[in-house]
């Protein structure tokens, strides 16, 4: 009994047998708050590396290369802030229990999203036929740059239609409103993301 006595715990009641034995941090909260953070140091890092290359290169981008006006961009932009507005009414609609409307607005945003795509698609198009090349270093630059984002953003559309999928399964209701808060806020940092990018590309 006395060397249990001189057992020194590092926070009152630890021996306690209360505790009802689940985790302390969500470990499905913890992966999301790394992987944010990690794809906020990666696009740091891409942002960082163009402009390290515009600085070191007096004309950017190169003589030649198409306009590259907010105006081309346009259907980027529209898709992306109206997906954004979908999912926060996918989430009002969620709030309030109402799973028809909820998977309404999710697969309305799922298919704007896939605009999104296809819009960034002809755009590369326009920029290749005029002479935007992967081997030249404004080129290889700007396609690390969207393609990088968009694997992320495509990832996000794979997210919706899983979640689309939950709201018919009723047991899995009581679980969706936690996770559908992550892809609500990923969508937002994809906004972000996005803005950031327009910014350096349009920084000429």
């Amino acid at each position: 009994s006395c060397k249990m006595e001189s057992i020194a715990f590092e926070k009152s009641n630890l021996a306690d047998s209360t505790h009802d034995g689940g985790e302390i941090v969500s470990s499905k909260r913890f992966a999301y708050a790394l992987y944010i953070a990690l794809t906020i140091m990666l696009f740091a890092g891409i942002f960082g590396g163009w402009w390290v290359l515009k600085g070191n290169n007096d004309i950017w981008p190169p003589t030649g290369t198409p306009e590259l006006s907010s105006l081309n961009m346009l259907p980027e932009n529209i898709t992306m802030v109206v997906s954004i507005i979908l999912l926060v009414l996918a989430m009002n609609s969620l709030k309030q229990t109402d799973f028809v409307k909820f998977r309404s607005y999710v697969l309305l945003s799922s298919a704007v999203c896939i605009l999104f795509v296809v819009a960034i698609a002809m755009e590369y198009w326009r920029l290749i036929a005029g002479g935007v090349s992967m081997h030249t270093v404004f080129g290889g630059m700007y396609f690390v740059l969207t393609i990088t984002f968009l694997a992320h953003f495509i990832g996000g559309i794979y997210a919706l239609f899983r979640f689309a999928i939950k709201a018919r399964q009723l047991s899995a209701i009581h679980n969706i409103q936690l996770g559908f808060t992550n892809v609500l806020h990923w969508h937002d940092l994809m906004l972000l993301l996005w803005i950031g990018i327009e910014f350096l590309i349009h920084d000429n």
